[in-house]
């Protein structure tokens, strides 16, 4: 009668690649506090006698997701980004004389001081500078601290535009050069803070989406993640008596996995004839959008019939809300899903985690575990459907 929960993208554990990115953005899938909601209300219903002796186990792949080759240098928070969007001033910095380095620093000198409708001016000119040999070389006769002021003025003396006009749009923001740096650290404070949270989590979970997508390999040949899947189900049935119930909780990517065993992965596996899961609950998956976007393994023609009768699948409960803009419905896509909408506050930020910080979704969910499993001591009493208004 074990319990298994299959997590989905942006979770990783302390000490994995990543856990600094999506360790606050995913606060919510903390395992310790789903094993003890799980134990308090699902246990109870599957072991009434023993509530304690039923298996719950977590099974977590997020150490085989996506992974910064640098650190993140590709978010606006990483250190190369910082620097540019601060205005970092490269004023008493060495040249780099190759034409290459040296357009590219005209060009973002010059643009900085520019409103953007000028821009391509302003990169033709710094550009044709940097690659003109000749100007090179009266450069590099002049003192050090000269050169850089040498190559701007060739700069300004090829933009096609008045004498007034170029002084005053060069002079304006160098007068007030400490308020313009502190305006552009204050806007970098400002939309690092909006950014933030968003990438914190939408990169990995971009990266662990196509990172399994990309790597899950063929039914048999099964990829790295999968593979796990495969060996915590087979676990789990091995641990216990066939008799007894399999039940899974996934939460959104968990529920991707899933399908894809049960639908292409579990029917291929000469070792896993038995391996049945009796009762799933997916929350706040993306299931049906998933299967209806054609992007599993399993095909064919929709409402799609593959876990109708299905050796390896009993009851599918797809738990989705209105307020959790990554979940969506299953019912209607795949035979034999069952939906539920489950009510939240609606905050849009929290509520895709909300599923697994609730009593009340573990106690519904107890309600449909004893409903739709034969489980062999049946308690008397049914359990506690105790919705109170303050929790959800």
């Amino acid at each position: 009668m074990p319990i298994v929960f299959i997590h989905g993208v942006a979770v990783r554990r302390e000490g994995d690649p990543g856990w600094e990115q999506v360790a606050h953005a995913t606060r919510g899938v903390d395992w310790q506090n789903i094993h003890g909601f799980l134990r308090e209300h699902v246990a109870p219903v599957l072991n009434p006698a023993h509530p304690g002796d039923v298996p719950i186990s977590e099974l977590y792949w997020g150490d085989l997701g996506a992974s910064y080759g640098l650190g993140g240098r590709s978010l606006a928070s990483g250190q190369a980004a910082a620097g540019q969007a601060a205005g970092t001033d490269h004023s008493n910095s060495e040249l780099n004389w190759a034409p290459e380095a040296l357009g590219e620093r005209l060009e973002e000198d010059f643009c900085r001081a520019f409103p953007t409708s000028l821009w391509p001016e302003v990169m033709a000119a710094a550009w044709s500078v940097a690659r003109d040999t000749n100007l090179l070389d009266i450069a590099r006769s002049l003192a050090p601290e000269r050169q850089l002021a040498f190559l701007r003025a060739a700069v300004e003396s090829r933009l096609d535009l008045p004498r007034q006009d170029l002084r005053e749009m060069l002079e304006a923001p160098r007068l007030p050069r400490r308020l313009v740096l502190e305006r552009r650290r204050n806007l970098k404070l400002t939309f690092s803070t909006v950014r933030r949270p968003i990438e914190d989590f939408v990169p990995l979970f971009l990266g662990d989406v196509l990172s399994y997508l990309g790597g899950r390999g063929l039914p048999a040949q099964p990829g790295v993640v999968m593979r796990r899947v495969l060996g915590g189900l087979k676990a789990a049935r091995l641990d216990s008596d066939p008799a007894e119930p399999l039940v899974v909780l996934t939460h959104s990517m968990g529920g991707q996995l899933l399908y894809d065993a049960l639908t292409s992965f579990l029917p291929a596996d000469p070792d896993a004839p038995g391996v049945r899961v009796d009762f799933w609950c997916a929350c706040g998956s993306q299931v049906g959008l998933f299967r209806e976007l054609g992007q599993f393994l399993e095909r064919g023609p929709l409402p799609t019939p593959a876990l109708l009768n299905s050796p390896h699948l009993g009851y599918f409960w797809n738990v989705w809300s209105f307020s959790d803009f990554l979940s969506f419905r299953a019912e209607g896509i795949i035979q034999g899903a069952h939906d539920t909408a489950f009510p939240f506050l609606g905050n849009v930020r929290s509520d895709h985690l909300s599923y697994l910080t609730h009593a009340n979704f573990y106690r519904a969910l107890a309600a449909k575990v004893k409903i739709h499993t034969e489980v062999s001591s049946r308690s008397t009493r049914p359990p506690s459907l105790d919705f109170r208004h303050d929790e959800t």
